[in-house]
């Protein structure tokens, strides 16, 4: 693999970590009023569309060639997103919005 190839898949591995982490964050309100049980076994389906999302993504960029440090972009990626949403997003104020 190429060094180009390799800033792709760096550049790819930490946008889904953030996109990731949104997601989540996303998953956990909409599922926080059912039963504990569905809780889980809606999180762990969802953990599993992710991943079958990341490596269909990695098959199209450079034919699912992975490295342990691509995997790592996205634990920093989400890492970075946690950051970024709380600095940025939980601070916006939705309902003076509406006033």
């Amino acid at each position: 693999m190429n060094s180009k190839m390799q800033l792709l898949s760096f550049l790819i591995s930490f946008i889904f970590g953030i996109f990731f982490y949104l997601l989540t964050i996303l998953n956990f309100k909409l599922i926080e009023n059912l039963k504990r049980y569905i809780q889980h076994i809606l999180t762990f389906v969802y953990v599993l569309d992710i991943i079958i999302i990341y490596i269909i993504i990695f098959y199209h960029i450079n034919r699912g060639y992975f490295h342990v440090y691509f995997i790592l972009m996205v634990f920093v990626g989400f890492f970075i997103g946690h950051i970024l949403y709380k600095k940025l997003i939980s601070k916006i104020d939705v309902n003076s919005l509406f006033k």
